[in-house]
């Protein structure tokens, strides 16, 4: 099953959460968006739960206006971690899963 994950706090939860379904068998996909994308950024406090996540098979978005708004860029981001803008976690929700959460 595809599953999407909007998360905007408890990260490490939501990323915990992932990895169990991930090892299920399902395709998970973890969009960041509004506090939670401060943990896309090298150094964070949850930046190895996103590595974690990222390692175990989960797919790890951020949105851009999120990363934008806490001056977050280039290489100050987490490798593995892509920046989407709204359209795209639009066609995510619409389109691109059997499952929507938002967390």
């Amino acid at each position: 099953m595809r599953i999407a994950l909007l998360v905007s706090g408890d990260l490490p939860w939501a990323l915990r959460l992932a990895r169990r379904w991930v090892a299920g068998g399902d395709a998970v996909t973890v969009v960041l968006l509004d506090g939670a994308a401060s943990s896309a950024r090298r150094g964070h406090a949850h930046a190895e739960a996103v590595k974690d996540g990222a390692a175990a098979g989960v797919v790890v978005l951020a949105h851009d206006d999120a990363l934008r708004r806490r001056a977050i860029r280039g290489d100050g981001m987490l490798d593995g971690v892509k920046t989407v803008d709204l359209d795209e976690v639009a066609g995510l929700v619409l389109d691109g899963a059997d499952k929507v959460m938002w967390l």
